[in-house]
Order: C-alpha cells, then sequence, then structure tokens
C-alpha cells in the first residue's frame, strides 16, 4: 500500500473516531451527566421541558457507565493512530524542527 494511502486512511480513521469521541463525551456531559439522579442537565435528559422529573437512567439502552467505556475506547484507539500519524510523518517533523533551530543539509554536511 502506498504511504500516501495508508496516511489518508490514518486520517480519516482519526476523524472519524474524533467525531465519535465528541458525540460519547456531549452524552455523558449533558444527556447522562453524573450526580444528577438520571434527571439529566441543561438539555433535560433530551426528553423536552415538559417531563423535568422524568429519571433518566440510560440513552439507547446504553447507561453513563456503558457510553464512559465506549468513550475510554475510542480515545485509546485515537491515541494509537496519532502514534501511527506521527510515525508517517516522523521524516517531515525531523526535518521542520532542524529548520526551525537553523540547521540545513549544506551546514551539516559541510
Amino acid at each position: 500500500m502506498k504511504r500516501t494511502n495508508l496516511n489518508f486512511i490514518v486520517v480519516l480513521i482519526a476523524f472519524l473516531d474524533l467525531l465519535g469521541l465528541a458525540c460519547t463525551g456531549f452524552i455523558m456531559k449533558y444527556i447522562l451527566p453524573p450526580g444528577t439522579g438520571g434527571r439529566g442537565r441543561m438539555l433535560r435528559g433530551g426528553r423536552g421541558a415538559g417531563n423535568v422529573g422524568e429519571q433518566i437512567k440510560d440513552f439507547w439502552s446504553m447507561t453513563r457507565h456503558e457510553w464512559g467505556g465506549i468513550h475510554f475506547y475510542l480515545a485509546v484507539i485515537f491515541a494509537v493512530l496519532m502514534i501511527v500519524h506521527i510515525i508517517l510523518h516522523w521524516s517531515w517533523i525531523k526535518a521542520y524542527f532542524k529548520s526551525l533551530l537553523g540547521f540545513s543539509r549544506k551546514t551539516i554536511s559541510s
């Protein structure tokens, strides 16, 4: 597989993973927040303003703890993808820092 194609696949999966992280984070913060007794916060638990006292213990048949597990594994996958991304761009990173510090190929080889 070409390096360009591999980089595209890694970046695309990382982007989709980051969207998943944002969605699960939103669900855990606003729909199933801790310490509310299942009543939700700000969005009224996603049930509308008329049902303020309604208990929300799960969302899409998953509890806050299960959403937290998904959020954790998405974060681990994202970290691994970022390490792969850095490995794929390592030569560019080295060249950038060399130019930033004032080194060039001419100065090093002379």
